[in-house]
């Protein structure tokens, strides 16, 4: 499992900010340029990328899981995986409270997600310690 620090990546957008369209594009290209930071391209050798391709077009389905190191998330393990039907998001973790706080505001993040260029499913889970 890959370790990467994504806290302030996805800033929710007030309703104050959705007010003007123009000002709408000119937010999403910074919100894209500020999360594609925390996404710098992963080079693989020639020979593991075949492997790779040879493997997604087995299962039809791309996939990888982070925790998250720091912040108010601290602990939740994203698992992103990429398949024909398109790209899932699913957040987990082991405390309820929080979970159910990013329950209420999984739709938000979603259409933030679609309005940066990512279109995707967003799921949020609670897991019991031994699960994860």
């Amino acid at each position: 499992m890959s370790r990467i620090d994504i806290e302030g990546a996805l800033p929710l957008l007030s309703e104050h900010y959705l007010g003007g369209y123009s000002q709408q594009l000119v937010g999403n290209e910074r919100q894209k340029q500020q999360f594609a930071r925390y996404l710098s391209p992963r080079v693989l050798p020639m020979a593991e990328m075949a492997d790779a391709i040879t493997t997604v077009r087995d299962r039809g389905l791309i996939s990888t899981d982070y925790c998250i190191a720091s912040g108010p998330l601290r602990g939740t393990r994203v698992s992103v995986s990429l398949a024909v039907q398109g790209l899932t998001i699913v957040l987990s973790h082991a405390n309820g409270e929080l979970v159910e706080r990013l329950q209420r505001i999984q739709s938000r993040w979603q259409r933030q997600l679609h309005l940066l260029g990512f279109p995707c499913w967003l799921e949020v889970i609670h897991v019991r310690e031994s699960d994860g």
